[in-house]
């Protein structure tokens, strides 16, 4: 699911440097720093989330260049640590994955495609479902976990494929021949995943998690 720079046209790829930096700019402005440095506990669990990211994203497997699956895991760490960590973590993550790799041209590229464009997705379901549905236990698991990490992996795949095509990378009858038949195999076990990590976290550390309180899921 990396993207090599040879792919695509440099154009492409400076305009993405710049998007990114804006991004990252703003994450670390809004992030909650007082209260992150306060605590080396939740420095610990960051730090801990993000190598099991790093380690998730280096297992990956290719059918053709950039053209591949591995789990993403980024609804869960986005439940965990909201909006701006999730995207200056996703963003560090994918610094030390480009650095086992070697090809920095397109790190911007893949941090936009991998971290920010699914840390979006995942945190403004979770945001639509907070202000419009019921607090309920099984709303948040179901539909701010296990139905948001099946969206945000078929938006990452859905922009991936765009991407390629619109930049002839690949021709359609490529992609329809050697990767649309995969896809729909892919979002369950990512869900899935993501669920479950969230729902042992609710069940053993639910500190762990901004965007979950016991006092408001379990008051029913």
């Amino acid at each position: 699911m990396h993207i090599n720079n040879s792919l695509l046209p440099n154009d492409l790829l400076l305009f993405a440097d710049f998007i990114w930096l804006l991004v990252l700019v703003q994450a670390i402005r809004s992030a909650p720093w007082q209260v992150f440095l306060a605590r080396s506990t939740g420095q610990h669990v960051f730090a801990g989330a993000s190598l099991c990211l790093f380690l998730m994203w280096n297992f990956a497997i290719e059918v053709r260049p950039a053209l591949g699956f591995h789990f993403l895991g980024v609804t869960a760490y986005t439940l965990m640590f909201g909006w701006s960590l999730g995207v200056i973590g996703t963003s560090l993550v994918m610094v030390a994955v480009t650095f086992t790799a070697g090809d920095w041209s397109a790190l911007a590229l893949n941090a936009l495609l991998i971290g920010v464009l699914p840390v979006s997705v995942s945190y403004g379901v979770y945001a639509l479902v907070h202000l419009h549905l019921p607090r309920h236990l099984l709303i948040y698991i179901f539909l701010c976990t296990f139905f948001n990490a099946m969206l945000a992996a078929s938006v990452v795949v859905l922009a991936l494929v765009v991407l390629l095509i619109a930049t002839d990378t690949y021709s359609f009858r490529r992609i329809s021949s050697d990767y649309l038949p995969f896809i729909p195999l892919y979002p369950f076990p990512e869900g899935l995943l993501n669920g479950m990590t969230i729902t042992a976290l609710i069940g053993v550390r639910p500190d762990w998690l901004k965007t979950y309180d016991d006092e408001i899921y379990l008051k029913r």
